[in-house]
């Protein structure tokens, strides 16, 4: 996605409560991250605090409130996901990478287990700075990490 103003993404909504999640999420993903700044004008917007905003965008996998390191790895872990194989999956990334789900020591990349992404017939689902790959594998996993590393 294009990277533009907080402020011209705002525009894009009415600012009615229930814009208030299509807005954080598109700022997130213009941003990478939804920063003090930017929720300042979100909260003015919608005429919210700050806290409601940053209660609402921290609530939701798919917004971020911190700083991301340069590759964000995320699987689901939803019911499905976990019976195909979800964790295989993680441990391969942990492996992979050395590091642990959860983790923020490693400043260049982070492993996140997230929450039902609704698309259950094509799981295991693992999300590579925002790219979607599903029917996960673990000899899948390292050749699109390979790609990343």
């Amino acid at each position: 996605m294009k990277v533009s103003s907080v402020e011209k993404i705002l525009l894009e909504f009415d600012p009615k409560a229930e814009n208030l999640l299509r807005a954080l999420r598109k700022i997130s993903e213009a941003f990478c991250y939804i920063s003090e700044k930017e929720a300042r004008k979100v909260a003015s917007y919608f005429n919210l605090t700050l806290t409601q905003v940053f209660e609402t965008a921290s609530f939701y996998d798919l917004i971020n409130v911190k700083k991301q390191p340069p590759l964000v790895i995320k699987v689901c872990s939803g019911a499905n996901c976990t019976i195909d194989g979800s964790q295989k999956i993680i441990r391969e990334i942990e492996n992979f990478f050395h590091i642990k789900e959860g983790d923020e020591f490693n400043p260049n990349v982070k492993l996140e287990v997230i929450s039902c992404l609704g698309r259950c017939g094509e799981g295991p689902i693992m999300i590579v700075n925002g790219n979607v790959y599903t029917k996960m594998t673990t000899s899948g996993v390292d050749d699109i990490l390979k790609s990343y590393a």
